[in-house]
């Protein structure tokens, strides 16, 4: 009973690990991807409340997951007013465990 009762603990632990190296790869992809698409200057720096990762079950055959990044970006315009801007990335995760954007909005 000893040795089920470990086996399911390690499997479910691995498995959460998995998850989270998943949510932070792509969190990186993701700040990448709008420093680029909003040519924001070297330097810029994000919060970890500004982003927000969630995974999603996906039908498509050869995506094993869907990953949901929401970017909060905040500006100010001409009059000194700040503005909230947020960006939604959706990335694919492969079998081969490789991403791909799929959508940038």
């Amino acid at each position: 009973m000893k040795r089920l009762f470990l086996l399911l603990f390690t499997t479910l632990l691995f498995a959460c690990s998995s998850e989270k190296k998943d949510m932070e790869t792509v969190r990186e992809m993701a700040m990448e991807e709008v420093k680029t698409e909003m040519s924001l200057p070297e330097g810029t720096a994000f919060n970890k409340e500004n982003i927000e990762v969630t995974e999603k079950a996906s039908d498509i055959e050869g995506v094993e997951a869907i990953y949901v990044v929401k970017i909060s970006i905040k500006s100010q315009d001409k009059d000194g007013n700040e503005m909230v801007k947020t960006h939604t990335l959706e990335y694919e995760k492969a079998e081969d465990n490789t991403y791909k954007l799929a959508s940038f909005n």
